[in-house]
């Protein structure tokens, strides 16, 4: 009996089982893959579906600062896998901001290094050092490093949660620096005070595509020919 791939999609869809075709990846590496009920699958019939959903996604290598997923279920009716394409493309973006740094004048110091660590779902981490060309830090630099930190952690994450709830992209992290020279410091009354006026941070735009890979007679003769050929070749 030859083998054929709608015969073998549409005894399986009529015993009640989801077909899909899933795919993910991005950033050199990806793939397309076969389910039946949520299990993987791999035979000839599924090698065969999963080479034409590569070319219907078109991703090629899929290299680039992008990423790429979803799902495709097949419908017996219109002899089709349909499903969407969650895609996000990488970019960066920098935001205007108004932190005030405030030192005490009678700290020593030649240089404040602030250093902001922010990945999607975790904490904002700031780090605070000062530098100092000659003499040492005590104490009371690094307990006031100490406070500085977590002052300007709730600070930053105000500005990452206000772009969060723009609609065409969305945060992704942060990993900015900034050397604050005292030569460069406004004194205000017992204070040294500095403004970090632009924060550099990483951002995600996403796109949702509708993915159809219709099963046509000149695929079904295609595949079907090849499944019979290995299977004559056996």
């Amino acid at each position: 009996m030859k083998k054929s791939i709608i015969n073998w999609l549409n005894q399986l869809s009529e015993d009640g089982n989801e077909l899909a075709i899933c795919w993910e990846g991005g950033g050199d590496s990806g793939w397309c893959y076969f389910e039946i009920d949520g299990d993987r699958e791999e035979n000839e019939y599924t090698e065969a579906l999963v080479d034409y959903m590569y070319d219907v996604l078109d991703y090629g290598s899929w290299a680039g600062e992008f990423s790429a997923n979803g799902k495709a279920i097949y419908n017996h009716e219109t002899r089709s896998f349909e499903g969407t394409d969650y895609y996000s493309e990488d970019s960066n973006d920098v935001l205007n901001a108004d932190i005030k740094v405030r030192i005490p004048k009678n700290f020593w110091f030649d240089t404040l290094h602030v250093e902001c660590e922010k990945n999607y779902e975790d904490d904002t981490y700031i780090t605070v050092r000062f530098r100092v060309k000659n003499g040492f830090l005590t104490d009371e630099h690094t307990e006031f490093c100490t406070t500085l930190e977590n002052n300007l952690a709730l600070e930053f994450a105000e500005i990452f949660g206000q772009y969060e709830s723009t609609d065409d992209y969305e945060f992704r992290g942060c990993n900015d620096g900034w050397f604050l020279n005292r030569s460069e410091a406004i004194e205000e009354g017992d204070n040294l005070v500095f403004t970090i006026n632009k924060v550099n941070i990483q951002t995600m735009e996403s796109f949702d595509k509708d993915i159809v890979l219709e099963i046509d007679e000149d695929m079904v003769e295609k595949i079907d020919n090849k499944l019979n050929s290995t299977e004559n070749a056996n």
